[in-house]
């Protein structure tokens, strides 16, 4: 690997250890994949040759990224072997704006509570319900770019096929 290669991986497994909490070699292996298995995958002995390390601990971090739908294998035509691959850019951006929709979900009816208790007896300072206000600005707004960005993305066939 190239040391600009390896920095680009270390980097991207920093992001996704803290994005997804994952162990660092949980990590690593998912930086690897979106780097290097984008278009063909890789084999468990491509990862093992890559990332020297114990074949107990590749597995185990797999079946991790496996159980968290951040990767997945196909098995190519007359072979045994899978081919992990990590899931496309969008389907990332698809899990965020899930989560986004969630929070702003959860704020709006949190908001309503407090303005309902309120009614009844004073509690929640009205500083607090209206901050919960510019959150959900703030929140509709990431919403809108997100589903933007995912639209712009499709057209342009960047979504491969699983």
């Amino acid at each position: 690997m190239t040391i600009q290669k390896d920095t680009l991986i270390e980097m991207m497994g920093e992001l996704f250890r803290q994005m997804h909490h994952l162990s660092p070699m949980a990590a690593k292996i998912l930086s690897v994949l979106a780097i290097e298995g984008c278009s063909a995958g890789l084999t468990f002995e491509e990862l093992l040759e890559r990332l020297h390390t114990s074949k107990s601990t590749l597995s185990t971090s797999i079946n991790l990224l496996l159980d968290k739908d951040l990767v997945y294998y196909h098995i190519k035509e007359g072979k045994r072997r899978k081919y992990f691959k990590s899931f496309p850019f969008d389907k990332r951006f698809e899990g965020f704006l899930r989560l986004i929709r969630y929070e702003k979900d959860f704020t709006i009816r949190f908001q309503q509570y407090m303005k309902e208790q309120n009614d009844i007896q004073p509690f929640f300072p009205e500083k607090r319900i209206s901050n919960l206000g510019l959150f959900l600005d703030y929140l509709e707004q990431i919403e809108s770019l997100t589903q933007d960005f995912l639209k712009k993305l499709k057209p342009e066939e960047i979504r491969e096929e699983l």
